[in-house]
């Protein structure tokens, strides 16, 4: 009780959840056993001890130089090229924008920033509701962590011990389903209301023009995704190729990074990635801890005991995932439970890749969630508009991904059919 106390009471205060989770593991230990406080630190080190782990730092620092460059524009012209003759077309070449630019980010608020700072003034000024343009950045840049790469599906795989690769290519189809959705949701309001506000129109040859100046950034998640798939580069290696090929893209081809951006950039992506990385290694400590406690055991025993099937146990999963993402970062949860949570995807014959999937939703459905949601507030300072305006429009988005989030956890092939297939 001393331990859950010190961990809300810190919660409630506004603590990091690093910190949070440190002081509850210590607290623990000296409170409920006779073990040495130095083994925190121990598990702390033995939890970071992953090669895995060091894809991340890369794919943040790669997914913020790219949103600062030219590769987001490129690929929203591309886009409008592609439907921006449809009903709500610039808004729909929007959806797809963020879809594309989150296999290049892996973050969803990189995303937000990339694709917003660029479609909102000119949905905007082609006369589309103001609330539907805020609704649709808000949510498209949630996408960001579902398609691959994702750094929070590294950790995801880290906390839950399956393969990042398999990880990867279980968040293409949910990801392009759900732009789909998103863009036939849009598409029949933009009909129903008569939003039909084209995009200027391209000459042919300058259309051509645009496609060959995007085909840097069209190729970005072929040449990073593809060395993994292909089984010429681990996550880690990629992650790492990512940050090469987006600095020469930047630098030397389009140019709009200059050196002392690029530094600025590296180093604030260097302090972003060690606060996700500091949740691990804390987290390793309260693993080990909730282990030598024996409550895997007794979670385990009393979940089983009033829910019979695995359909049940991922409904309940997914509705303890969604309340908690309201309030605190369901990456940092699901890295936290994962002790807990292994030796019930067991119990219930839960593949741990489809897990992931149903956990990477739930922390979309947290991003664009009040009174806490991250996407939520970046919106907000990109559109200087009010936090209640931004979550109505983003609500209508906000209850598809739920909806997807349900059709996942219904059908799993629908995350395993590709990794299943395609890589044995």
């Amino acid at each position: 009780m001393i331990a859950v106390f010190v961990f809300f009471f810190l919660l409630v205060i506004g603590t990091p959840i690093a910190l949070v989770v440190l002081f509850t593991s210590l607290v623990g230990t000296l409170t409920y056993t006779t073990t040495a406080p130095n083994v925190v630190i121990a598990q702390m080190f033995a939890g970071m001890d992953t090669t895995t782990l060091l894809a991340v730092p890369f794919f943040i620092v790669a997914g913020m130089i790219a949103s600062k460059g030219k590769t987001s524009e490129k690929l929203v012209q591309v886009m409008n090229l592609i439907f921006g003759r449809l009903p709500g077309g610039p808004v729909i070449a929007t959806i797809f924008t963020c879809a594309f630019f989150a296999a290049i980010s892996g973050s969803s608020m990189a995303t937000v920033i990339a694709v917003g700072s660029i479609m909102l003034p000119q949905l905007k000024k082609l006369g589309y509701p103001e609330a539907m343009n805020i609704g649709v950045i808000t949510a498209g840049g949630s996408i960001g962590i579902l398609i691959p790469p994702s750094a929070p599906m590294v950790m995801f795989c880290v906390a839950l011990s399956s393969s990042v690769g398999k990880q990867f290519m279980a968040g293409f189809v949910p990801g392009i389903l759900l732009a789909i959705a998103w863009a036939i949701y849009t598409l029949v309001v933009c009909i129903r209301h008569n939003y039909h506000f084209e995009a200027p129109k391209v000459a042919f040859k300058e259309g051509v023009m645009v496609v060959i100046k995007a085909l840097p950034a069209l190729f970005f998640p072929v040449i990073v995704l593809g060395s993994i798939y292909a089984g010429w580069a681990t996550p880690t290696e990629s992650a790492a190729i990512s940050l090469v090929y987006v600095t020469i893209i930047e630098m030397f081809l389009y140019r709009t990074v200059k050196v002392r951006e690029y530094v600025e950039m590296f180093f604030t992506g260097l302090l972003n990635s060690g606060c996700l990385l500091a949740i691990i290694a804390a987290a390793t400590a309260l693993s080990w801890l909730v282990s030598r406690m024996q409550i895997p055991v007794l979670v385990t025993n009393f979940i089983s005991g009033f829910v019979t099937s695995q359909l049940g146990f991922l409904l309940l999963m997914m509705v303890i995932l969604i309340i908690a993402g309201c309030f605190v970062d369901v990456i940092a949860l699901v890295v936290i439970m994962a002790p807990v949570v292994l030796p019930l995807l067991s119990v219930y014959g839960v593949n741990p890749i489809h897990f992931g999937i149903v956990a990477v939703m739930a922390s979309q459905v947290g991003y664009l969630s009040p009174p806490f949601g991250t996407n939520l507030f970046v919106s907000m300072k990109l559109s200087k508009k009010s936090f209640g305006f931004v979550v109505r429009g983003t609500l209508p988005y906000l209850i598809i991904l739920c909806i997807m989030m349900l059709l996942c956890v219904f059908f799993p092939q629908l995350s395993l059919w590709l990794p299943t297939h395609m890589m044995g």
